[in-house]
């Protein structure tokens, strides 16, 4: 399952990032690309050690904690800090499966990806984000602020810049419920008693599917 989350990052917390990125010392992609990446991977990204990586980190840890369509989808258990990165005139990243396992050792599971654009699209040519889906290939190249996630065993790549510059930060969750076929369940349980609250429906009606869709949750949940 693949969802936009729109503006998932405010106005005030963009203009905090964009400002934070344009005195930032990008270093070679590759660093954070693996064995495989360092063959597709051409692009840059601020370096954890930056003075500056801590705070933008923070800041869109934060707008993703505190986002109910992304949490209600994700159910994270834990969350890695982003990646910002950068691509310019010539830069892509071809064809691959992102790591299933992350982070400082024993890792962490990766269920979930999440790429957040960061600047205008009008601001490069190219650069759409292309998944791999069950239904087909799927572009994206969103507003500033707006996310994709989607499942990160989908095979993705970024196409090719022709001008300008692509920002965008990329992150990985660990969710709750492993199984994407049982988070989309509790998702559809949950909108439909959504659609009844605001339809006004019948109340013992919301009730049962919500004593479901908890009761699933606790089933469900690895913790």
């Amino acid at each position: 399952m693949t969802d936009v989350i729109h503006n998932l990052l405010s106005k005030d917390e963009l203009r905090t990032i964009s400002s934070g990125l344009f005195s930032a010392q990008f270093s070679d992609g590759k660093m954070s690309g693996g064995v495989l990446g360092a063959e597709l991977k051409n692009n840059t990204q601020v370096p954890p050690s930056s003075p500056q990586y801590r705070e933008l980190s923070e800041l869109v840890l934060g707008a993703i904690r505190k986002n109910d369509k992304l949490n209600a989808r994700a159910i994270p258990r834990r969350i890695l800090s982003p990646i910002f990165n950068s691509y310019t005139k010539d830069q892509e990243y071809r064809k691959h499966v992102d790591a299933a396992m992350m982070g400082p050792y024993p890792g962490m599971r990766t269920d979930l990806s999440i790429t957040i654009f960061l600047n205008d699209p009008d601001a490069y040519k190219g650069g759409e984000l292309v998944l791999e889906t069950p239904f087909g290939e799927k572009e994206y190249k969103l507003p500033p602020g707006d996310a994709v996630l989607y499942p990160t065993h989908y095979v993705h790549h970024v196409n090719k810049i022709t001008k300008g510059r692509r920002l965008a930060a990329v992150t990985w969750i660990e969710s709750m419920v492993p199984d994407p076929q049982r988070r989309e369940v509790l998702v559809d349980l949950g909108e439909a008693a959504e659609i009844l609250v605001r339809d006004k429906g019948d109340i013992e009606v919301i009730m049962k599917l919500e004593k479901g869709r908890l009761n699933l949750l606790r089933m469900w949940t690895s913790t």
